[in-house]
C-alpha cells in the first residue's frame, strides 16, 4: 500500500501494529494494573503477588485487544462511527469475558459456575471496567479524529487556494517572454509554452495527498526552465539528487514553491544573478530536501510566507512531528530545509 492509499484509510482506530503504539498500550495496561492493585489492596495478601496477578490478566487482555485491532484496523476504519463503536465495544467485551472465564477455569483451577457469586462478580467487574475504558477511549478517538479531519480540511483549503493562485507576475512575465521569443526564436518560444502548460496543468490538477518526488522535481524543472528563459544566465541551478525520486512520495507543491521563492526573493533581485542549489538526499531512511539561494544585501520586503506556512502545515498533517522545516536567513544566502520521515518512501513492492 502506498502512502496515499494509507491516507485514504486513515480513521479512528490507530495502528497498533506499530511498535510505539504497542508499547504505549502495554504501558497503559500496566499503569491500570498498578492503579487497581492500589485501590483493591488487601493487607492479608502480598501486594506484589496481587500486582503480578492483575498485571498478567490486564496486560494479556490488552495484548489480545491490540492484536485484534491491529488485524482489523483497515476494516473497522471503513465503517461509520456507530458501527465502528459497536464492533469495537463488542470485541473488547467478548475478549475480556472469555479471558475472565479462562482465568477462572485454568488459572484459579475452578469449574465454571455462573451461580457462584464470586465468579459472576469477577466476570461482570472485568467486563464493566473494560466497557467503561473502551467507551472513554472511543470518545477520545472520535474527538481526535474530528480535530484531525478539520486540520486536513483547513490544510486542503489553503492548499487549493495556493494551487489556484498562480502568481500574476510569473504568468505575465512568462507571456512577455514568449511574445519576445516568437519573432527571434520560435523553437524556444514553443518550448517555453510547453513548460508553461506543464506548470499550469500541475496547478489545475485536483488535490492529491501525495505525489511522487519525481513528479515534484519535474514540475520544479519546468518552472525553472521558464525563469531561465526570462532571466538568462542570471539564473543558474545546481541539482544534487542522491536518491531515486520514483521511490519517494511527498505532498504536492512542496518543492516548487520553495524554488519559486528562491527566484523571486533572491535571483531576480540580484543584478548579477546567482545559483540556486537544490539538494535531495536520503536521511535516516527518510528524505532531506534543501533549497538555497543567494540574497541581496538589502533584504526584500518580507512576504506573508503563505507558501512556507502551507508546506509546514501539510507536512505536519501528513507526517506529524516527525517532519521538520528549518529556515536559515544568513547574511548572503537563504536556505530552507525539509526533513521527511521514512513514511515518505514508497512501498515499491506493492505499487
Amino acid at each position: 500500500m502506498t502512502n496515499s492509499e494509507q491516507d485514504k484509510t486513515q480513521g479512528m482506530i490507530p495502528n497498533f501494529c506499530l511498535p510505539t503504539r504497542a508499547l504505549a498500550l502495554l504501558i497503559l495496561a500496566q499503569s491500570l494494573a498498578l492503579l487497581l492493585t492500589l485501590l483493591m489492596y488487601d493487607q492479608d495478601h502480598s501486594f506484589w503477588s496481587q500486582l503480578g496477578l492483575n498485571s498478567l490478566f490486564i496486560v494479556w487482555n490488552a495484548c489480545c485487544c491490540g492484536i485484534v485491532f491491529c488485524a482489523a484496523k483497515d476494516y473497522l476504519n471503513q465503517q461509520n462511527t456507530a458501527v465502528l463503536s459497536v464492533m469495537a465495544i463488542s470485541t473488547v467485551v467478548i475478549i475480556i469475558g472469555l479471558n475472565s472465564v479462562a482465568a477462572i477455569v485454568y488459572f484459579y483451577n475452578n469449574p465454571l459456575d455462573v451461580a457462584n457469586n464470586y465468579q459472576s462478580w469477577f466476570i461482570f467487574r472485568n467486563v464493566a471496567v473494560g466497557l467503561i475504558i473502551t467507551l472513554t477511549w472511543l470518545r477520545y478517538l472520535y474527538l481526535r479524529n474530528q480535530v484531525y479531519q478539520s486540520l486536513i480540511a483547513e490544510g486542503e483549503a489553503q492548499f487549493r487556494a495556493l494551487q489556484a493562485r498562480i502568481q500574476p507576475h510569473f504568468l505575465f512575465n512568462t507571456l512577455n517572454t514568449i511574445a519576445s521569443l516568437i519573432t527571434i526564436d520560435q523553437e524556444r518560444a514553443e518550448t517555453t509554452v510547453e513548460h508553461l502548460a506543464s506548470v499550469l496543468r500541475a496547478n489545475l490538477k485536483p488535490g492529491q495527498l501525495s505525489i511522487s518526488l519525481a513528479q515534484e522535481i519535474e514540475i520544479s524543472q519546468h518552472y525553472l526552465a521558464i525563469e531561465q528563459q526570462r532571466l538568462g544566465d542570471k539564473c543558474q541551478v545546481k541539482w544534487q539528487i542522491e536518491v531515486d525520486p520514483k521511490q519517494y512520495s511527498i505532498p504536492p507543491f512542496t518543492l516548487q514553491p520553495l524554488v519559486e521563492n528562491a527566484v523571486y526573493h533572491g535571483i531576480q533581485r540580484l543584478s548579477s544573478g546567482g545559483e540556486i542549489t537544490i539538494e535531495i538526499k536520503p536521511l535516516n531512511h527518510g528524505l532531506f530536501i534543501s533549497v538555497e539561494n543567494p540574497i541581496p544585501e538589502t533584504p526584500s520586503k518580507p512576504g506573508n510566507q503563505t507558501a512556507q506556512s502551507n508546506i509546514a502545515q501539510r507536512m505536519a498533517i501528513r507526517y506529524g512531528h516527525s517532519a521538520k522545516m528549518n529556515i536559515e536567513a544568513l547574511s548572503k544566502s537563504y536556505r530552507v530545509t525539509l526533513t521527511l520521515p521514512e513514511a515518505c518512501r514508497e512501498n515499491t513492492d506493492n505499487r
